[in-house]
This record gives C-alpha cells, structure tokens and sequence, in this order.
C-alpha cells in the first residue's frame, strides 16, 4: 500500500468547558490550547458542549477550522480583537481548508483516525463572542466555516503531529462545493444531488435539505 499522503501538521490542540456566555445561555466557545489530548469517540477529553445539537456527539466529535478563517476576519474586521481559539475549534492543521477537504475524508493523526462529517454551520456566538455583528454572515460568506469529523480510531494527538490523509472516497465532495449548494436554494440539479445522497458519511441534517429539492 503506497504512503499516506501528507495533508498538513497539527498547529494548535484547543479543550473547553461550557460556561455562562450571552442571552442567558452556557458556551464552550472559548478553548485553551494544550499540548497534547486524549481522543475518545466523543471527542477530545476535557472539551465540553454546551449545545449538543448543534454540537458534540459521534458525529460532530471533533470540530476543526482552517487556518486562514482568523487572517479573513482581522482583515475584514480590524476593530475586532481576536486571537485563536475564539471560535470554538478543537483542531487547526496547516494547508487544509474547504476546498482541499471532502466530506468522507479520513485522516490520520498520530494513529488517531478522523473522518470528516459535515460543515460548520456559523452562528450568533461567533457574533456574541467578538462583539461584532456580522461576522458569522461573512463566514458564510466566504465559505469558511470549519467542519466537523466523527472519530474511527481513538488514541492521542499532539501539536507537531503529521496529518495523513487515509482515503479519499468521494473526490467530488469538496466542504466548498457543498456549503455552495446547500446554500443556493435554487439549485435543483437532480444528478448532483443524487451523487451527495450517495455520500454515506454525510450528517442527516445535510442529507435530508438535499433531499427535498428533489421533491419539489
């Protein structure tokens, strides 16, 4: 079998506990950065949710963001003080983003297997944590808006660690690609939608939006 192909290094490991945050409600937005974690089916030991809806779970176990979103913001919003780790990721590899990584991705961290599940779907927090309006509306926006891996195989991380891409089973299935449909309620192109039907690792809540342009 040939080599994994390296996809990027392991740039910041980030936890956080569910405290008092914005409209009476609990957030574990804010993370700490740590140097090396524990990673369960549910995610990095230590890290807690507040919203498990939109949040946690098998399959929005570990929340990872690209790199360039905190360069997008501060330059679109230089009033803004921001600082990685504000926007509630637990992962951030250098050179990925949503139009290198595929829903379906798995990927290798120091034996840790992650496969990618769904996107990001930007909220008000983003909004309450920087004291900005609109900032979440530009992400969406911009399409960069993190995504979510449920875990294969557990084991530990740390910061340094290579990240490996395992396999590739639906080339097509670009993060960018997606969040651009998913986004246009126009789009009624039955064979395309079909081929993300067929995507098995795709999060329901995503799968079941598709799903109906074809009833219409």
């Amino acid at each position: 079998m040939a080599e994994a192909l390296i996809q990027g290094q392991v740039l910041r490991l980030q936890v956080g506990e569910a405290l008092p945050f914005a409209r009476e409600q609990t957030s574990a937005i804010n993370k700490s950065r740590v140097a090396q974690v524990e990673v369960s089916t549910l995610g990095f030991a230590g890290d807690e949710q507040a919203d498990q809806f939109f949040h946690g779970g098998q399959i929005q176990a570990v929340h990872q963001m690209p790199r360039r979103v905190y360069a997008l913001i501060a330059q679109a919003f230089p009033e803004v003080v921001i600082h990685e780790g504000m926007l509630g990721e637990n992962l951030i590899v250098s050179d990925m983003d949503e139009d290198t990584v595929c829903i379906g991705d798995v990927f290798d961290i120091n034996g840790v297997h992650l496969q990618v599940t769904r996107p990001r779907r930007p909220c008000w927090k983003i909004d309450a944590q920087l004291n900005r309006r609109g900032v979440a509306k530009f992400l969406q926006d911009q399409g960069c808006v993190g995504w979510y891996h449920q875990v294969l195989r557990t084991g530990g991380i740390r910061e340094g660690d290579a990240c490996r891409l395992l396999r590739r089973p639906y080339p097509f299935a670009t993060l960018a690609r997606l969040w651009t449909i998913y986004n246009d309620s126009d789009f009624r192109d039955a064979d395309e939608i079909a081929r993300w039907l067929a995507v098995e690792p795709l999060e329901r809540s995503f799968r079941q939006k598709l799903g109906k342009r074809l009833e219409r």
